[in-house]
């Protein structure tokens, strides 16, 4: 078999060297709950400290403001509940989007059974946000706007300054899901309240992110127990994975422009190959999006069909749309969300997603993989 190839980064990346080796100790002879008053116990803690601090070094905010959780999923439900508990004047409403993350469409969708009204805000056919259709809806005065820094599936990018700025003029909450942001991109904190990110996405270990508060009297706890991290998110801190993740996001950030710059190479080598070889694909993702992030339309071929072809050719990728438990292909939400070809195709598009596990000559290589396979059906 051919040398294989992992192009599905923003499904998970590979932990990188210099976290497995900081979270080693801790897994291993220094394993003491950090919640202990003994040495061990007191080392583990400054441990924690001590991430907690890197990772504000890396966001370039408060210590105070970091909360670590179990993940992304956890963040995002976290902010968006805390979110609906606030008190004060205004419409008891939510802002969103019709293309995020599922743990904040259920978010919503939980508040909403709750009585809580969700307004959906529409986005263009590259999955971008009318400021000006915010700006209009902002005037009920929200309880908060939810909105993915960057999405998952498609890889646009939102204004975030200009959605920051409108929101603190009406003096609403913003949160913004940015899992997939969090290491790729020099992220602009100035204006957001709120902000997720999970690990194994920037090289970390999986089961653990954190929550960025610039307020943390904002939140509420979902979970009860002892006095970790404030009170508001209790629990015996995972010290390995949270410096794990810590050191992750170190290296992440020192090494995000030259990494940006290879995956970007990659994606390039990919699409030209592809339109070159089958002009019939649809592209559904922007050059300014994420960093090594194409999503492509493949008309009459069931993307699941092709994710599984793909892995007996040695090419690791994700299809456009969910599966159920049974294997039963769902339409992506997020590409009819866009409409046009791209609503046609939320059965029949992959996701390649390029980054540190790939070489040069990757990207041309899993197109021409590809390229076989499709020929082979003809």
């Amino acid at each position: 078999m051919n040398e294989s190839i992992y192009a599905d980064h923003a499904a998970t990346t590979p932990l990188e060297p210099e976290a497995w080796e900081a979270m080693r100790p801790w897994l291993t002879e220094s394993f003491a709950n950090p919640a202990a008053l003994y040495r061990s116990g007191l080392a583990a803690h400054r441990a924690v400290e001590e991430a907690r601090r890197t990772v504000a070094r890396c966001l370039g905010c408060s210590p105070a403001g970091i909360f670590f959780t179990s993940g992304g999923s956890e963040s995002n439900t976290w902010a968006i509940l805390s979110g609906a508990a606030r008190q004060g004047p205004g419409s008891r409403e939510m802002i969103t989007t019709p293309i995020e993350h599922h743990s904040v469409s259920g978010a919503c969708r939980f508040l909403h059974d709750r009585g809580l009204a969700v307004h959906t805000l529409p986005v263009d056919q590259w999955g971008r946000v009318d400021t000006a259709d915010l700006e209009q809806a902002l005037r009920r005065h929200p309880r908060m706007v939810t909105i993915q820094y960057a999405n998952n599936e498609v890889g646009t990018i939102q204004d975030v300054p200009a959605i920051a700025a409108l929101c603190r003029a009406q003096e609403v909450p913003l949160h913004l899901d940015a899992v997939q942001a969090v290491g790729q991109l020099e992220l602009a904190l100035d204006g957001v309240d709120l902000l997720s990110a999970s690990a194994h996405k920037f090289g970390g270990p999986k089961g653990i992110g954190f929550l960025y508060a610039r307020q943390p009297r904002m939140l509420h706890p979902l979970i009860f127990g002892g006095n970790q991290q404030q009170g508001l998110r209790p629990g015996t801190e995972p010290v390995a994975q949270i410096v794990g993740l810590a050191r992750a996001l170190e290296v992440a950030c020192a090494r995000r422009a030259e990494r940006a710059a290879a995956k970007r190479a990659m994606a390039s080598e990919f699409c030209r190959t592809l339109r070159e070889q089958w002009p019939a694909a649809r592209f559904h993702s922007r050059k300014e999006g994420l960093p090594g992030l194409v999503s492509v339309g493949l008309p009459g071929r069931e993307g699941q069909d092709l994710t599984y072809r793909l892995d007996v050719a040695g090419v690791c990728v994700s299809p456009g749309a969910a599966c159920d438990n049974a294997g039963t292909p769902v339409p992506s939400h997020v590409l009819l969300a866009l409409g046009g070809t791209a609503a046609q195709d939320a059965l029949c598009t992959l996701r390649f997603s390029f980054g540190s596990a790939n070489h040069p000559g990757d990207g041309a290589e899993a197109a021409r993989r590809l390229v076989g396979i499709l020929r082979s059906l003809v």
